[in-house]
């Protein structure tokens, strides 16, 4: 084979190598470093879950509930009500995080912080179809919460009706001490930790599969060159042919004391 031959097919095997991933040798190769895979997860899901345990507050939320209708004609509520009550949903969602209303749960409570600190606190919600809204407060104390929602409640009550020249809106019902954490799930935080550092693991293995160009196997030489290889050593042989080489200078460190001792006796 001429060397212009052996040029293409190398320049072949070396396009071949550079467009095309072995699946199953990237396969071979992670479970090669299964440990390293295994070590890298564990430490993911102990470093997330340790941070989500112990460095990130737990967070605490209550909600209050108001029904947005009122009767126009005494207390029967007809068509015209539901219709109105709709209508007026979305205003009060604006007016209730609105900040006159955060200024005066501050001065009733006594707070020591800005309107727009105490809002971001404060979520509303309306579900789909209904005619009412949900006041949640989210801080780090379960009683601040649920005094929080009561009192933005409280004060819609008072300020929608003179804002808005309507009815006052229905309790339907008062916050309540939340009895259990609404975050962070240190479980979830485990698992994506895990996550990450599996990810991680497969993606520092991948960048070493990919830059490593040694020929391991006589169907990869043929593969990367596009030619059979003539013969192959079997891994290992070099060893064997080191302790050879070392047995027989040995026999010859022997022969020589040998000849030493029997000279200098026969003199």
């Amino acid at each position: 084979m001429t060397e212009k031959t052996i040029a293409e097919s190398s320049r072949r095997g070396n396009e071949v190598r550079e467009d095309e991933i072995d699946l199953l040798m990237l396969a071979s190769h992670f479970l090669e470093h299964a440990k390293f895979i295994i070590v890298s997860l564990f430490i993911g899901a102990f470093l997330f879950g340790a941070v989500s345990m112990f460095l990130i507050h737990p967070k605490y939320e209550s909600t209050a509930k108001l029904y947005i209708i009122s009767a126009s004609k005494g207390s029967i509520v007809d068509l015209t009500d539901l219709n109105v009550g709709t209508t007026l949903t979305a205003d009060y969602e604006e007016l209730i995080i609105s900040e006159p209303v955060a200024e005066q749960v501050i001065k009733n409570l006594k707070l020591k912080e800005t309107p727009e600190k105490l809002l971001k606190k404060i979520s509303i919600s309306n579900p789909q179809d209904t005619r009412v809204l949900y006041i949640t407060a989210t801080t780090e104390s379960p009683s601040e919460s649920m005094k929080l929602a009561n009192e933005f409640m409280d004060v819609s009550l008072k300020y929608l009706p003179d804002t808005m020249s309507t009815n006052p809106p229905n309790v339907a019902q008062r916050a309540k001490m939340p009895d259990k954490k609404s975050g962070p799930s240190n479980s979830r935080n485990t698992l994506i930790g895990a996550l990450l550092g599996f990810i991680l693991a497969c993606g520092i293995l991948t960048v070493q599969y990919l830059k490593d160009d040694t020929i391991h196997s006589a169907e990869e030489f043929e593969n990367y060159f596009g030619i059979m290889p003539i013969a192959s050593i079997p891994e290992g042989s070099g060893d064997l042919f080191d302790k050879e080489e070392e047995g027989k200078k040995r026999e010859k460190r022997k022969g020589r004391k040998h000849r030493s001792k029997k000279n200098g006796g026969a003199r």
